[in-house]
């Protein structure tokens, strides 16, 4: 039998990926003896974790795995740093500002541009702090938000109903609804007062850069992370602090202030990019958005797309909670990462004591918007961590090879959005359904978005293992009307409409 022992690295995503970067210790040494299925585990997720490892930059298939031995994994401790102000790749060049923490210049060698707004109050990736300037008011969140009376209400009696959902809208009756934001509400805004500690950390992956700032108005430091990879062009921003126990109204940002002129904005929603203000219906929030995976700002040039795998919220332009836009603009090419807040008045508490994490991802590129390429940017900030498994565990099997693809899926404008067990997905909508009924051994279901205007063909292969079978189920994997599609040369061949989701349902021979 194969002696299987290593460490098996994992990509989730359809495309071969070079893969690096910190492993734990317990993804290597499981707790507790292999053939000992009772054995307790340690998460590799959890915050006493150490990061022993660190894995070398591995070409690993798309939607598969490679296995790695235990003697090319590096110790991850003892990196050389000194306190420089700027770093180097062959890609960028890199300027800290050491004394309110950020990025104070980046100029990209490949571009032949500089990417930081020198012009603008807070440096790139900047801590912002804003809290309501009135300290005194026995109730702080009405200078935010004040809902109407009931004599506040319009003709149609929906004082809080946007305009977009009332169908009378243009009668002569209508009246443009109350909503109850305060727009008027005054802010203070404070960046860090000082960086209290600045290391590079020259690793062999790239330079790994940390401050300490101290932000006026959070209870502790905020530790920021910036690394710069020696190969790529994918810089990651993390911070990290405690929020206290305050209930007065703050919020806290992540400024990302870019020299670009006539930006237009992206947002990923849902798989779609969504264009702020000229994709929206009228009465659609226009202060702040929720995103899926990514935002971009761009013009005909040049564009900077930031991947948002913990933190969904962003902002335009400037700072306009509570504004209640009815139209968008971008005057300036800021985003602003909305991190955290207590400004909400509902059931949710006044204070969200507690270890805060944001992390961004940072991709520039030459040319215009492309939501392919944007979507392909946010996957990977989602799986950008090492996924990795011990091999020493029990019922391992031998029969795969050290590197390989389970089976080959389509790259964007298609975007995989998920691969799960055949079966019912809405098994748990029917108080009947028995746990056998429910899954379908040896048969998995694929979800295929056509993210594009176009129609696409999307194609199936076969890899590691061998598809068998394939035919077409609802999204809750229920079964549809219609025969089976066909698997010619291990490939099976699926047609999809413009914004359209298909369901695929495989059915696999294991190979050796």
């Amino acid at each position: 039998m194969t002696d299987y022992s290593g460490v098996l690295v994992a990509n989730p995503l359809p495309w071969d990926r070079t893969i690096s970067g910190p492993v734990s210790k317990y993804a290597v040494n499981a707790r507790g003896r292999p053939d000992d299925e009772l054995s307790a585990r340690h998460w590799q997720d959890r915050a006493f974790n150490d990061d022993t490892y660190l894995l070398p930059r591995t070409e690993v298939p798309g939607n598969g795995y490679t296995v790695v031995p235990v003697g090319e994994l590096l110790s991850n401790e003892g990196w050389p740093s000194d306190e420089r102000r700027t770093v180097e790749t062959d890609a960028f060049r890199i300027t800290f500002d050491r004394e309110r923490g950020g990025i104070a210049g980046w100029w990209d060698k490949h571009l032949g541009c500089e990417w930081v707004d020198e012009t603008a109050e807070y440096p790139l990736a900047g801590v912002v702090r804003e809290r309501l300037a009135d300290e005194n008011h026995e109730a702080p969140r009405d200078r935010l938000f004040r809902a109407p009376e009931a004599g506040d209400a319009n003709p149609n009696g929906l004082w809080n109903a946007a305009p977009g959902l009332v169908e009378d809208r243009e009668s002569e009756s209508w009246e443009s609804p109350r909503l109850g934001y305060q727009p008027d509400w005054r802010a203070e805004r404070y960046g860090p007062e000082r960086v209290t500690a600045h290391h590079v950390y020259r690793t062999p992956l790239g330079y790994d850069v940390r401050q300490s700032l101290t932000v006026s108005g959070l209870d502790s430091a905020v530790d920021l992370r910036v690394f710069v990879p020696d190969e790529g062009r994918n810089v990651v921003v993390e911070a990290t602090w405690v929020e206290g126990r305050s209930t007065h109204p703050s919020s806290t940002y992540l400024a990302f202030p870019l020299s670009l002129s006539d930006p237009e904005a992206h947002v990923d929603v849902g798989g779609q990019a969504m264009r702020p203000g000229r994709d929206q219906l009228s009465g659609c929030n226009r202060d702040f958005y929720t995103v899926q995976r990514w935002t971009e700002l761009s013009n005909d040039e040049r564009g900077m797309t930031v991947g948002c795998p913990l933190n969904p919220l962003v902002q335009f332009g400037d700072f306009h909670f509570g504004e209640n836009r009815e139209e968008f603009a971008l005057d300036r090419a800021l985003v602003l990462g909305w991190v955290a807040t207590n400004y909400y008045n509902t059931n949710f508490r006044a204070h969200q004591p507690g270890v805060v994490r944001a992390r961004y991802h940072l991709r520039p590129h030459e040319g215009s918007f492309d939501e392919a390429r944007a979507h392909r940017a946010g996957a990977e900030a989602d799986h950008w961590g090492v996924l990795a498994q011990p091999l020493a565990e029990g019922g391992a099997s031998p029969r795969f090879p050290r590197s390989g693809r389970w089976f080959d899926l389509p790259d964007p404008p298609v975007l995989v959005l998920f691969v799960r067990p055949a079966g019912r997905a809405d098994a748990f909508l029917d108080p009947d359904a028995v746990a056998d009924e429910t899954t379908l051994d040896g048969q998995v279901e694929v979800g295929l978005l056509n993210a594009s205007d176009d129609a696409r063909t999307a194609t199936v292969a076969s890899g590691v293992l061998e598809i068998t079978g394939a035919r077409a189920v609802g999204v809750l994997g229920e079964e549809m009307d219609g025969p089976a599609l066909d698997v010619d040369d291990d490939c099976v061949v699926v047609d999809i409409d413009p914004r359209t989701l298909r369901v695929v349902r495989l059915s696999f021979g294991g190979r050796t």
